[in-house]
């Protein structure tokens, strides 16, 4: 399968609890399926994948925060996904947001958000690549391995 950048995309790896949380969104797809994914989405014209990241990080879930370092750039089927590692005030309280692109529809694509205990969902792999590039070999035994400060 070849991929082109018609449709760029970031997303965010927001961490928390001394890093022992991970932040996901429940997206259902077209297909009727759901899944649980890092918060992001498209980037619009002229915007950078850093920025895009902050905002769909602010609409999705209603947390403002910021970059502390890029992660990983993956292919998908419409083009690239960029990620960031971003951090959050540790006393914000996370919302289900919205998508605009989605503003007049019935079925929204936003279902659920969520923080997970890492060890529940490791083997996940967006949360895999995530802690990859934080190395923590596995994802599943990160004790005494240095945590990423800052990140809520």
């Amino acid at each position: 399968m070849t991929f082109s950048a018609t449709r760029p995309r970031a997303a965010a790896a927001v961490l928390r609890s001394q890093s022992e949380e991970i932040l996901l969104v429940k997206h259902r797809w077209r297909d009727g399926t759901t899944s649980w994914i890092l918060p992001g989405g498209a980037l619009l014209p002229e915007e950078k994948p850093e920025e895009a990241a902050l905002r769909e990080l602010y609409e999705e879930t209603g947390l403002k925060g910021s970059i502390l370092r890029f992660l990983f750039t993956l292919p998908y089927e419409l083009g690239t996904s960029t990620t960031f590692l971003v951090g959050v005030d540790a006393d914000a309280q996370v919302a289900l947001g919205y998508d605009p692109e989605e503003a007049q529809e019935e079925q929204k694509m936003l279902e659920d958000v969520a923080w997970f205990s890492i060890q529940d969902v490791h083997e996940h792999p967006e949360v895999r690549q995530v802690l990859a590039c934080l190395h923590w070999p596995g994802g599943d035994h990160h004790e005494g391995l240095e945590r990423p400060s800052h990140v809520g």
